[in-house]
């Protein structure tokens, strides 16, 4: 377990990330020219999720023993935010198979079974999905249930929001054990008696295969049953903490911020026509038009400074945690309260700027076959998971007061 734990903090050489970036530009590149296809189209194409799976992008922070690259957290953010850039949907339906690699990469070394098996299966480019959050679930109960029967583990259960799931080989699941404790496991996607359907009917993120996914007596490994007290679903550790979820989440915002930018200088670069009333020739020299993309180019640079300052402080914390420390709650908290701070900041910021772009032209601007507007609609969605008021007020409390950030939170009942 040493060398996981080590690629944890440790860097990818220069040559190693000139190379992939050499290799997955081109592919970001492609995905960005589709991307407004794909959206009006709907439904679920996985050829972008093949070509950068086949590109490395799922192997970025596997270490190089196991079949990847061995990049540090920074290092692989910068292409995770590059591919939010040319496509969020994409970002989105990978975040659980990014989670996960963080999750194996901060185990201890007790779990060595558990983590090699898995970084293994990932390093020869296997995808994960999710399918965690129920329907009508109450707090932390998972209607979902493992049970044994005959010698086996049998799963059955329904689960929503099954986000990634219709990429991916394997599947994340959180549910309720014999026990009716919580337990977590990992089951491959095509085993009989998976049913994958992609129902999510959102008005953004549509191509994130976010909808039902059904569990019909399907048989699983006991070797894929994730250690007790190390599931999915436990808030106690940082690698899988609220912390860790909601970086994923501002890497995509901020994504979607430079795709705005980037489509919205392309669009004023294309321009033959102004307006009567315009204040130049050409849109391109209207300084009207130049302050207000020259203030949106702030805002974008501005909020990715904010990102870029989360990294490095995850990857402390990632390291400790595999290392067993037990780290200071104040540190933690301090984690956290940055989190959240950066989400009350960059959400609000790239909604404003999804938004202002449209002022740069007339109705040609609003052309589906531009689809600007699905800018906004993947970061408005992406941005109503988490209500920004219920974070700004744990943070005012955490201010005023001193109470702890809360680092894990369910969906379906008020905390007591």
């Amino acid at each position: 377990m040493t060398q996981t734990i080590t690629s944890s903090v440790t860097s990818a050489n220069d040559v190693v990330v000139t190379q992939l970036w050499e290799t997955l530009n081109p592919v970001f590149a492609d995905i960005a020219a589709s991307a407004p296809q794909r959206d009006a189209a709907g439904g679920i194409d996985i050829t972008p999720i093949q070509a950068l799976r086949a590109a490395g992008f799922t192997r970025l922070r596997v270490p190089a023993e196991y079949g990847g690259y061995g990049l540090s957290l920074p290092q692989a953010y910068e292409f995770f935010v590059a591919l939010a850039a040319a496509d969020s949907n994409l970002a989105q339906a990978l975040r659980s198979h990014w989670g996960f690699v963080e999750d194996l990469l901060s185990r201890p070394a007790d779990q060595a079974a558990f983590t090699e098996r898995w970084l293994t299966r990932i390093g020869t480019g296997l995808v994960v999905g999710n399918a965690i959050t129920e329907r009508g679930n109450t707090h932390g109960q998972n209607a979902t249930r493992l049970s044994r029967r005959d010698g086996q583990w049998i799963l059955n259960g329904t689960k929503f929001y099954s986000t990634g799931t219709g990429y991916a080989d394997a599947i994340l699941v959180a549910t309720t054990g014999d026990d009716d404790e919580p337990a977590s496991l990992i089951i491959a996607a095509d085993a009989p008696g998976v049913e994958i359907v992609d129902d999510w009917d959102g008005f953004g993120q549509r191509l994130t295969a976010s909808g039902t996914t059904h569990f019909r007596d399907v048989v699983v490994d006991e070797a894929d049953i994730f250690p007790p007290g190390h599931g999915i679903d436990s808030g106690d550790r940082t690698a899988f903490g609220q912390a860790a979820w909601q970086a994923v989440h501002l890497a995509t915002l901020v994504g979607i911020a430079k795709a705005v930018l980037r489509d919205g200088v392309g669009y004023v670069q294309s321009r033959t026509r102004t307006f009567s009333h315009g204040a130049a020739d050409t849109v391109q020299q209207d300084p009207q038009v130049l302050q207000l993309l020259g203030e949106l180019s702030a805002k974008v640079a501005g909020i990715e400074t904010i990102f870029r300052a989360i990294p490095p402080v995850l990857a402390e914390h990632f390291a400790a945690d595999a290392r067993g420390e037990e780290l200071p709650e104040a540190e933690v908290d301090a984690l956290y309260a940055q989190v959240y701070q950066a989400q009350q900041v960059i959400a609000p910021v790239v909604l404003e700027v999804a938004t202002k772009i449209f002022e740069v032209g007339g109705a040609s601007a609003t052309s589906q076959t531009r689809a600007l507007d699905r800018h906004w609609r993947n970061a408005r969605v992406l941005a109503s998971h988490n209500p920004l008021i219920y974070r700004a007020r744990i943070l005012g409390d955490y201010v005023v007061n001193g109470v702890s950030p809360e680092r894990k939170y369910t969906v379906g009942q008020a905390a007591s």
